[in-house]
């Protein structure tokens, strides 16, 4: 899709540029736009670099997130599984295992559209946070101050993986990666005014590069809609040990 719109562009541009201006004068603007390729080429470069390192430090971000969070629910359920109370035990650890799967599952297609408001798993942490607090309050309790803390550990990290998905490439860097784009090929196509229809399978092959590099950008700005990017993997291996046992 970006690279048909670049394509039209640097058509458009130079059919235009053809119709307007003379021979001689489209000479010229062809002689002028070449040398401005260089620099404005550059320029584009440097703010695709520049969103790619922003994007990725989302990515790094997030699957850190998720494995600290993947973390913290087994270090929950080894807590859970010294409690004296083996009814207790299991009913907590039952409650761990639903939302964990939930979050591992259900809570992906959310993550990747950056809808923290309404992760299926929310409910199910608010049910298991409840509980464990109920328990760590009740009468006779055991082991209540680690129970707390492994609770507050779980609640802190949910919320970081959550935090990472609101995360997104700031809108007036995207514009301007769109605009500048846009004017690389648009000189592109003026470079080529002078020279026969067959130089613009060069001009369609140099669409590639503002196309290639802007969907690689749009792609690593949603991390958790990308394959390459954040992976689950850790949450759905920290659910399945709470099923097998």
């Amino acid at each position: 899709m970006l690279l048909g719109f670049f394509c039209a562009v640097a058509t458009a541009i130079r059919q235009l540029v053809r119709w307007r201006c003379g021979p001689d004068a489209g000479a010229e603007l062809a002689e002028q736009a070449d040398k401005v390729l260089t620099g404005v080429s550059a320029t584009f470069a440097f703010f695709v670099g520049f969103a790619i390192t922003i994007c990725w430090g989302a990515v790094t971000a997030g699957q850190n997130a998720v494995e600290q969070h993947s973390a913290a629910i087994q270090s929950m359920a080894w807590e859970l599984r010294n409690i004296p109370e083996r009814p207790t035990s299991s009913a907590l650890l039952g409650k761990l295992g639903s939302y964990a799967q939930t979050a591992a599952d259900a809570d992906a297609r959310f993550l990747a559209r950056g809808d923290t408001a309404h992760l299926p798993s929310a409910a199910l942490l608010n049910d298991f946070e409840d509980a464990v607090n109920a328990y760590a309050n009740g009468p006779g309790s055991a082991r209540t101050e680690s129970l707390l803390t492994a609770s507050s550990g779980l609640i802190s990290t949910s919320a970081a993986v959550a935090a990472v998905a609101n995360r997104g490439m700031p809108r007036p860097l995207a514009t301007l990666l769109a605009i500048v784009g846009i004017l690389v090929t648009a000189i592109m196509g003026i470079t080529t005014v002078t020279s026969g229809r067959s130089s613009m399978v060069f001009v369609y092959v140099w669409c590639l590069i503002p196309a290639l590099s802007l969907t690689v950008v749009w792609a690593l700005a949603f991390p958790f809609a990308l394959r390459s990017g954040i992976t689950l993997a850790p949450l759905r291996a920290a659910a399945q040990s709470l099923t097998v046992r």
